[in-house]
């Protein structure tokens, strides 16, 4: 046994090397992943200087840069693995074979990936995806119905309105048909609370006092679900969802939720919540998860349990489990027991549709201001140019304009031949002289 061997045993620590920063911060240097149940621990680092040693590279898929990579040679000689890692929806060249084919391993929110992080956490208790939903609600329905004097029935936390699927667009048609409370920096109707000490509410605060929350991703991609469907289930509210076709996976119950898609227009959804909002009997139906009086377990979403009940000393779906996997890689790559192939590659990701809620005539209405000013530029422009055409004044004026603003050594050359204005020009230039 070589010694370097006997000593890579011995301490039982891999590298895992991030080639790349996570947005532009160096977070994860340094963190050690011994949480695994395995007799080995790895640690990530930024430092290049170990990349003889490392046996994974990592490239954060917000920072890819295809002119910035690691040697390609020995990622297709199978002495590297090279993974890509992202919890953002897919950006334009991961659907792009050129670059995804360079990549061995994916580190994403898909279950399709190698490496799977959702952005929740597995498990039972306090904190986990789980533990939240079956928390106590934070208001009864007599207090959500004391609220509604002072708010809408639906909230809204949102700060992106450039998202890629116009979930904005939409939003826009639900404000004719119902009222809802919008906070943050895109639409916002409304300001954020304060408690008497001056502290601002938390999120979950601000979501507790209503019977609704729009929980829109900005991306419709296949497992793509954030925090947005956690905020409501924790605190008692039910969720309005848009997102991946399948949601299956992170529903509380088949009937916790209403889904955008099962209505035709934002005016039939409106509808359903008016319905919802004025019969309590069938708007607790939605929580009934949350009722103890009921036998929670069998309630529960069966691929719910399935997906993060996990046992204690497994590796679920979630950023420990991911840790977890990319190190028992590292182990298994540096010791010889785990061979790459050369068709080990990502391959693109075609599960998105990007433009979902982007309809004309809801751009038209809600940039009917930039709409017009075009318009009306375009007939202003059109009528100058009937005018100059149907007028020799006014072409008279154009050409004595040109004139003006012609540096003088060019404005022989620019005089058009044969045309009537030719002693308009002569005149100019002689006036100039004088």
């Amino acid at each position: 046994m070589s010694n370097a061997l006997q000593e890579r045993q011995e301490a039982k620590e891999y590298p895992l090397l991030w080639w790349t920063e996570w947005f532009h911060v160096r977070i994860e240097e340094g963190k050690v992943v011994n949480y695994c149940g395995l007799p080995y621990t790895c640690r990530f680092t930024l430092d290049r200087a170990k990349y003889d040693e490392s046996r994974v590279i990592i490239v954060h898929a917000s920072s890819f840069d295809p002119d910035n990579m690691p040697n390609l040679h020995d990622v297709k000689t199978a002495k590297k693995a090279l993974i890509l890692n992202t919890l953002e929806w897919p950006k334009p060249f991961q659907i792009q074979s050129e670059w995804t084919s360079i990549f061995t391993h994916l580190w994403s929110f898909s279950f399709k990936a190698d490496f799977v992080s959702t952005y929740f956490d597995t498990g039972r208790g306090p904190g986990t995806f789980l533990g939240n939903i079956l928390s106590k609600p934070v208001y009864t329905i007599q207090e959500k119905n004391d609220f509604r004097k002072e708010l809408a029935p639906i909230a809204w936390i949102v700060s992106n309105c450039k998202a890629r699927n116009g979930r904005h667009y939409y939003v826009k048609q639900l404000l004719k048909y119902t009222n809802v409370d919008i906070y943050g920096d895109c639409l916002k109707n409304k300001e954020w609370p304060v408690h008497p000490n001056g502290s601002p509410f938390t999120d979950r605060e601000v979501v507790a006092r209503y019977k609704f929350y729009l929980s829109i991703e900005n991306s419709n991609c296949d497992d793509y679900v954030t925090e947005k469907i956690e905020r409501p289930y924790t605190v008692g509210v039910v969720p309005i969802l848009d997102g991946p076709k399948d949601y299956s996976r992170f529903l509380a119950t088949n009937h916790s939720s209403i889904r955008v898609d099962d209505f035709a227009t934002p005016e039939q959804l409106a509808l359903r919540i008016h319905q919802l909002d004025q019969d309590d009997a069938a708007y607790l139906k939605y929580l009934d998860y949350k009722d103890p009086a009921n036998p929670v377990e069998s309630l529960l979403n069966p691929r719910l349990l399935e997906t993060f009940d996990v046992p204690q000393g497994t590796w679920g779906p979630d950023d420990r489990g991911a840790r977890c996997g990319i190190c028992k890689l590292a182990h298994d790559m540096t010791e010889g027991t785990y061979q790459l192939t050369p068709d080990k590659v990502i391959g693109p990701d075609t599960t998105c549709y990007p433009k979902k809620w982007v309809y004309n005539s809801w751009v038209a209405e809600f940039y009917w201001w930039v709409i017009a000013v075009v318009v009306l530029g375009f007939f202003a422009a059109l009528t100058a140019v009937i005018v100059c055409i149907m007028s020799h004044r006014a072409r008279w004026l154009l050409l004595a304009v040109k004139y003006k603003v012609t540096p003088p050594r060019w404005r022989g050359n620019n005089i058009p031949k044969g045309f009537r204005g030719t002693e308009d020009y002569q005149l100019l230039e002689s006036q100039n002289e004088l």
